[in-house]
């Protein structure tokens, strides 16, 4: 993707790279410190924690996180009276 050049400025500049320069020069904030937020949690875990404590605790995190929303979806069909399929 190539982005508008400006009067005076190199072509190059404006060359995209990649997701990872997009990341690291911060161009999306958002995106940017989400990635850079959850590394930096999953490092100073791994600092204190074993690798396989890590990886179950995320692992129920996203377990977690996936019947909650299975959860949610089922009581908003109750509540609406819809007949929705799965919603995975």
């Amino acid at each position: 993707m190539v982005r508008k050049i400006k009067p005076g400025q190199k072509e190059e500049e404006y060359v995209q790279r990649g997701p990872v320069v997009e990341l690291v020069y911060w161009r999306d904030p958002k995106k940017s410190g989400i990635v850079f937020g959850s590394v930096l949690g999953v490092l100073l875990s791994l600092s204190y924690f074993s690798l396989i404590s890590v990886v179950a605790y995320l692992s129920l995190f996203v377990l977690a996180g996936t019947v909650a929303f299975r959860i949610y979806k089922n009581v908003l069909q109750a509540v609406q009276k819809t007949s929705d399929g799965h919603p995975f």
